[in-house]
């Protein structure tokens, strides 16, 4: 099989009849990162997969062998989560052997096979130790032993880092990705956390509830979101309601509430007269702090000027991000390189803001945004 075949195929995947179907693949030697800021729907794709909710609707596929149908021990699917605790009374070396001796496995390939896990993991020295005695990090990498020493074809991991300091939350990553690549495995990362999914995930799901938005690279969902939430909830950019004037060259002209001028890509749907969600990431719009009024004047041949003012600013180390809030009230986020000149800015100063209509979209709306 090639390295990156397609090796899971979950199609229109749901837990009950009428549920809304999943549908993804996920590739061996590569991370498939699926988004979502719910924990409980996390959890009940991990269960879809790993067999432990019946699929009410749609198949699952590994290596082109249905196994919708099978239960959670026959299945090619293991599953790593903080649901299923390690063996409290057993120590670290017995926690990777259990499931292998269950299987009837003969003693010496067991541990064999265990050692070699174990070493895989840096977890030499610790065969002996209880879990209770160890910190999240290491207790992590048991779970992740649990599984591998089974060799399983697809490891799903379910929001895995989320309880793990900073520090090792970023050498956990750096362990699975190292995995992942150094042994062709098949990884589906379950995470409510889009770092985790732009540093581990070859392909990227992002979902809202049970319904997946866009599958893509990281890539794709930031420059071509599918739709205002992909745009909002995974890239981070400004919500703006706004009423279409007209619809030229695939370009939306429209006005924001008072009648503020602004432009966008018209997305699929938006037509002029009605509605529509302008989305724009905050790293998109420039702003400009003039020194005394009518510095900017407007170019009829540029795009709209927005004059708004200063509410907020924050440093973040590799940026500056700063809260504006334009004539009507509404307010956006603006992300712009720490300068020499943003020093000089307060609250309460008077500030310009434009975008190319390139770097903003204007989507169909939604009446629930209202």
């Amino acid at each position: 099989m090639s390295p990156f075949s397609s090796r899971l195929v979950a199609s229109a995947l749901a837990a009950s009849p009428g549920a809304p179907g999943l549908s993804f693949s996920a590739q061996a030697g590569a991370c498939l990162a699926i988004v979502n800021e719910q924990a409980a729907c996390l959890s009940t794709v991990a269960d879809l997969l790993a067999g432990h909710v019946p699929a009410g609707a749609g198949q699952l596929m590994v290596d082109g062998v249905d196994v919708t149908a099978l239960a959670p021990e026959a299945r090619p699917c293991t599953l790593v989560g903080w649901r299923d605790p390690l063996f409290m009374h057993m120590n670290v070396q017995a926690n990777l052997a259990f499931g292998l001796r269950a299987r009837g496995m003969e003693s010496q390939a067991v541990m064999a096979r265990v050692r070699g896990v174990l070493a895989l993991l840096g977890l030499d020295g610790l065969e002996q130790a209880r879990p209770a005695t160890l910190p999240p990090e290491q207790a992590l990498r048991v779970m992740l032993g649990r599984a591998l020493v089974f060799e399983p074809p697809v490891l799903v991991l379910e929001d895995v880092f989320a309880p793990l300091p900073a520090a090792s939350r970023r050498a956990m990553r750096r362990l699975v990705g190292r995995l992942v690549h150094a042994r062709g495995l098949c990884v589906v990362l379950l995470t409510r956390a889009r770092e985790d999914a732009l540093l581990l995930g070859d392909t990227i799901a992002c979902m809202h509830g049970m319904d997946v938005l866009q599958v893509g690279t990281a890539r794709d969902l930031f420059e071509r979101p599918a739709c205002d939430r992909v745009a909002t909830e995974f890239g981070d950019a400004n919500a703006l309601t706004v009423r279409v004037a007209s619809v030229e060259d695939d370009v939306a002209l429209a006005h924001l509430p008072g009648g503020l001028p602004v432009e966008a890509m018209a997305m699929p749907g938006v037509v002029a007269d009605q509605l529509a969600t302008l989305c724009i990431r905050p790293d998109r719009v420039a702003v400009m702090f003039p020194s005394r009024p009518g510095m900017a004047a407007a170019d009829p041949d540029e795009p709209p000027l927005l004059t708004a003012t200063l509410t907020d600013l924050r440093q973040m180390g590799d940026h500056v991000l700063l809260r504006l809030r334009l004539e009507n009230g509404v307010e956006l986020l603006v992300r712009r390189p720490p300068t020499a000149a943003l020093q000089r800015v307060a609250p309460g100063q008077a500030a310009v803001l434009a975008w190319q209509p390139a770097q903003a979209m204007a989507f169909p709306f939604r009446g629930e945004m209202e």
